[in-house]
């Protein structure tokens, strides 16, 4: 699961409130075991060998899981926080109905009206990208503000990261691409990238490990992961490719959901009344979250065997309303955004 462990959630108000103080000031969201699992993903080499080797169908199995249990569900959820939210929901209501009504009418006009969706695909793996880089970088945020000693990140710092993430996004797009020369100026380009996680992981080890942790750790992850993708993108192994692919959607949906957990654990002990359906599913999180990747997941595995084209585009719309709307409610919330 990616929300805080049962002895969290059901702690005295008084220890929770010590617990988040520690996490806090060690550079830790929740704690070192919950972060480096469910946020800072560590184990992922794991998750590379597994989609890398052949046999016993273990690539297929991996893909399987990830796609309609965790990725799926990762989407998804995102609708929740924002109409199960009646407090969230009435302060923007005619901006989060318009972008609904306008995601949905142009999916729908571009499936019948061309027979495919191939156009909305191509936007979608652009927009997936920019989602992938703004979300790293936020959850990068959100432990320098929960940390101590945290400094203001200079504006630089900021883009680099993003820029990094994309650049090796769209190079995973290039390995389907018969351009040669462009593959060739490419791959020399791709040792000038490598100084942005250098300098970047240079400048966060700077901070003491006690204060900032968490942080570090978790920069270390996602740059560790997207340089051994560009490595396998670089000396052309699709099925290295295919496996680092992979794992960076499993990171990217597990982080997410643990974030969400988290934040929604933070209201615990608070009126919640205001908030609606979202109020009623807090204090039961653990056991509503597991109980929604379960049905989503066998539910759109069967759908996905009997009318494909039907919950694909039912799927790209709620891709692009995931986009949407976490751009919108994490900023809002004024905390570092984890999309």
């Amino acid at each position: 699961m990616t929300i805080a462990p049962d002895s969290l959630l059901t702690a005295a108000p008084r220890a929770r409130l010590t617990d988040r103080t520690a996490a806090a000031t060690s550079g830790w969201l929740v704690h070192p075991v919950f972060d480096l699992l469910l946020v800072a993903n560590v184990l992922w080499p794991l998750l590379i060998w597994l989609g890398a080797t052949d046999g016993f169908g273990r690539r297929d199995g991996l893909l399987f899981w990830q796609v309609y249990f965790i990725t799926t569900p990762h989407r998804w959820v995102t609708l929740l926080l924002v109409f199960g939210d009646r407090q969230r929901f009435r302060s923007r209501s005619g901006l989060f109905v318009g972008i609904a009504v306008a995601v949905v009418a142009v999916t729908l006009g571009v499936r019948f009206g061309t027979g495919s969706l191939t156009c909305l695909l191509a936007i979608d793996y652009l927009w997936n990208a920019w989602h992938f880089s703004a979300q790293h970088h936020g959850i990068a945020r959100l432990y320098s503000r929960q940390s101590a000693g945290q400094v203001a990140e200079p504006s630089w710092e900021k883009w680099a990261f993003r820029l990094f993430l994309l650049y090796v996004i769209f190079r995973v797009a290039g390995t389907t691409w018969s351009l040669e020369n462009l593959e060739l100026g490419l791959a020399q380009f791709d040792f000038v990238v490598l100084v942005i996680p250098i300098v970047l992981l240079a400048r966060a080890a700077r901070a003491p490990f006690a204060l900032e942790g968490g942080g570090l750790v978790y920069r270390a992850s996602v740059c560790g992961l997207y340089l051994g993708m560009l490595w396998a993108v670089h000396e052309q192994r699709p099925g290295m490719v295919l496996a680092f692919a992979t794992a960076s959607a499993l990171f990217h949906a597990t982080e997410y959901l643990a974030v969400v957990g988290w934040t929604l654990h933070r209201k615990r002990g608070k009126d919640t009344s205001a908030l609606g359906l979202l109020g009623w599913i807090i204090p039961r999180w653990v056991l509503m979250m597991a109980v929604f990747m379960m049905i989503l997941g066998a539910g759109g595995y069967w759908l996905d065997q009997r009318w494909l084209e039907a919950w694909l585009t039912v799927n790209v719309a709620v891709a692009f309303l995931h986009y949407a709307y976490d751009g919108l409610i994490w900023r809002r919330s004024g905390a570092a955004s984890p999309a």
